[in-house]
């Protein structure tokens, strides 16, 4: 993307605060007057107070001055306050549309890029394009307007005298341009490395148990000084070219000065232009000096805020892989199937597929489970009937409608998911219960919570329902976590049920609360059942035996155990190592 279709697609980005801007242009354009005008009295107070002593002048030249100061005063004020609102407009409108857009990606795009990469679009990226939106800009039009002004002056003194004074210009303009393309290289670099510092900083305090069991403490810091020293050595390196820059410019300034200063002395010497004319011509350039100095500094912001805007608009040119039809229909409530038909599916092209010729049909109310060695596909399949991911071939269907030609959120709207790792909010009770309904009443969050097993714990809390639970349920222990997920579920009310290992890692007591509670959400619901341990599944309707993406047995419990297949060996083998951790324990 060319740096003049981000600065398109940046003015596109502020256009719709033109209300802010336009009055803020105004100030500027009256502030860079004001310079102009305090450089052009110079010559009529030299030249008619101080040598012709008119006294007339010189009793109005102080209202005159004041006057100049207060319109610059409330001006500089003005443009300040408007711009500053504009950019928090334009920074809270790109982080809502940003956001907005991320949750419209498909998981596909989450699993392959790092939570604190896509953190740093939306924190630094957009602030970095906030100090475009707000400080640079101004800065820009005043600074810029200021030097048209001065230069007006320059050329109204002595035209000649103004070219002299552009010696050093073609000089300037290649040193800015190539501080500028080093200034956005380092400023790449240093928002990719900013991602990983982000990504870094999540793993390790999301998880500090293992590296605090593990005692990594040091191996972390480590990792840490390695990120930040690095990013350190950026910022040394755009700090240095930033530093040179402004040395560069004042040596090509005190070039240009000393040329006017020299031809200018000539000119007053022979009588070809006064002492007040020719002041007034210094004065006018060197205020113009620091605006020039301010327009190269701006111009490496410019580049950092180039390289901001090309990360975040080329996130925000992602399109997700599943999107709704344009003719997508509404998915009437489940009521009799659901058939997966020669069903294949990879990740990604390169790579082997994960599910193979899958055939099954799942009738309604029915109990399946799936049963296989890990990597075999399961989690993989019941992913496919949210539409996480896309069949890469074959078909889905519910009751004879292809999923693809369905609108995402009906389809969802009629799967509820319990998984092994719970995801729960920074909220209270009540919400995380109600999540996606909040209209819900008492009683009904009561009785999801009752058929949950969880009501007791959640009445024993200081706040009940009312109760904050922390960072993904933090102060939870794992049994209650996992029966406000099913809480959640049962609340959702939905025909299709997912669970995915959803009695892994409990101690035995929680894991019989969270069966009861499970066995009460799968009444009535088409369920899909991925269990590690085979006795929480035995009295499935139907289990399916999954090896390497391929289904190679199904039926009921007693069924697969009198085939001696490959149901039999998990069965048996997770016998033994029951009966010997059994045995051990005695």
């Amino acid at each position: 993307m060319s740096n003049r279709e981000l600065l398109w697609r940046f003015g596109l980005l502020i256009w719709p605060y033109r209300y802010y801007l336009i009055p803020a242009f105004v100030c500027m354009l009256i502030l860079a007057g004001t310079n102009g005008a305090i450089a052009f009295l110079v010559q009529p107070i030299l030249d008619k107070v101080f040598i012709e002593q008119d006294r007339v002048l010189l009793a109005n030249m102080p209202f005159i001055i004041m006057a100049l100061f207060l319109v610059r005063g409330i001006v500089y004020f003005s443009q300040i306050y408007l711009m500053e609102s504009a950019g928090q407009r334009v920074v809270r409108n790109l982080q809502v549309r940003l956001y907005g857009h991320l949750m419209a990606m498909d998981l596909a795009y989450f699993q392959a890029n790092a939570t604190g990469n896509i953190l740093s679009h939306v924190t630094y990226d957009t602030n970095v394009l906030k100090a475009s939106a707000s400080s640079m800009v101004s800065n820009l039009l005043r600074e810029g307007f200021t030097v048209i002004f001065l230069m007006g002056v320059l050329f109204y003194r002595d035209w000649q005298m103004a070219l002299v004074s552009l010696v050093g210009l073609p000089l300037a303009g290649v040193l800015i341009y190539r501080f500028g393309r080093r200034i956005r290289r380092l400023s790449q670099t240093r928002q990719e490395l900013m991602g990983t510092m982000t990504s870094h900083l999540e793993e390790s305090i999301t998880g500090q148990r293992i590296v605090k069991a593990f005692c990594m403490e040091r191996y972390e810091r480590a990792r840490f000084r390695l990120i930040n020293r690095t990013i350190m050595h950026n910022m040394l390196r755009s700090a240095k070219v930033k530093a040179f820059s402004s040395p560069s410019m004042d040596l090509i300034a005190g070039f240009a000065v000393s040329a006017v200063i020299l031809y200018g002395g000539q000119m007053v010497m022979t009588g070809q232009t006064t002492t007040g004319a020719f002041f007034s011509f210094i004065t006018a350039l060197l205020m113009a000096y620091d605006p020039i100095k301010s327009l190269t500094a701006i111009n490496n912001q410019l580049q950092e805020s180039l390289a901001a805007a090309r990360r975040l608009f080329a996130v925000m040119d992602l399109q997700p892989s599943i999107q709704d039809r344009a003719d997508a229909i509404v998915l009437p409530r489940m009521q009799q199937s659901i058939h997966f038909e020669q069903v294949s599916f990879h990740y990604r092209s390169d790579l082997p597929p994960v599910l193979q010729e899958i055939n099954l049909t799942i009738r309604a109310g029915e109990r399946v489970a799936l049963v296989g060695h890990s990597g075999s596909g399961k989690t993989t399949l019941v992913n496919l009937v949210p539409r996480f991911f896309d069949v890469t071939a074959g078909t889905i269907r519910i009751d004879g409608v292809d999923i693809r030609q369905v609108s995402q959120r009906s389809l969802r709207s009629q799967i509820a998911i319990v998984t092994q790792d719970v995801i729960l909010f920074n909220d209270t009770v009540r919400n995380n219960i109600a999540y996606g309904d909040r209209a819900r009443s008492e009683e009904e969050l009561r009785q999801a919570a009752q058929a949950a097993n969880a009501l007791a714990f959640i009445e024993a809390m200081p706040e009940g329902f009312d109760t904050v639970i922390g960072d993904r349920g933090i102060r939870l222990s794992g049994g209650q976590r996992q029966r406000l997920s099913i809480a959640r579920s049962l609340l959702k009310n939905a025909p299709i049920l997912i669970l995915d290992e959803a009695t892994s890692a409990l101690d035995t007591e929680s894991e019989r609360l969270v069966q009861e509670a499970l066995e009460r959400l799968m009444e009535g619901r088409t369920s899909l059942v991925i269990a590690h341990r085979l006795s929480t599944i035995q009295n499935v309707d139907r289990i399916v035996v999954l090896r390497d993406g391929r289904i190679v047995e199904e039926g009921t419990h007693a069924e697969l155990l009198a085939r001696e297949g490959e149901y039999a060996r998990f069965h048996f083998l997770q016998f033994q190592q029951q009966e010997y951790a059994t045995t051990g324990q005695g």
